[in-house]
């Protein structure tokens, strides 16, 4: 015999579970301190002779455009769900404003390295979000969290 659980109860646990209060879910992990330092990650498709070319058009770019910056790129290898998507880390930014001045130009004068298929995706994060993927070595929800928080 089946027992039937009072939507009531349903509501209060999903809700006082899944959300903090400061409206970051701790099942995801990411929070918004836009204050703190943050990163800029970009996931490349899986073409292992692609990477040392997209790398240096990475840096490129930089050098190009933030010629003053004191950016680190770090191609990064996670296992579970990016076992077999190579990401490349750009670090670091003071804050979401300084990393979202660099997106946003990103999207604005579309490097080539942006345009030949090899990046899917890029977006800035958190230093707290960031460790929040590595430890669940996945990106689930948090292009929905960026779309919604950036």
């Amino acid at each position: 015999m089946r027992k039937l659980i009072p939507l009531a109860f349903l509501f209060v646990f999903f809700n006082s579970s899944l959300f903090g209060q400061d409206g970051s879910s701790p099942k995801e992990g990411f929070t918004t301190n836009f204050e703190e330092e943050h990163y800029l990650i970009f996931v490349l498709a899986n073409r292992p002779n692609d990477l040392p070319e997209v790398r240096a058009a990475i840096t490129k770019y930089i050098w190009k455009y933030y010629p003053q910056a004191h950016l680190k790129v770090t191609q990064i290898a996670v296992d579970g769900d990016l076992a077999n998507v190579p990401l490349i880390h750009l670090a670091a930014f003071k804050d979401k404003a300084q990393a979202m001045e660099f997106y946003n130009n990103l999207k604005k004068n579309r490097p080539d390295f942006l345009q030949m298929g090899m990046t899917l995706d890029y977006f800035p994060l958190s230093k707290s979000n960031y460790e929040a993927i590595l430890r669940a070595k996945s990106l689930d929800g948090y292009k929905t969290f960026f779309q919604t928080n950036y």
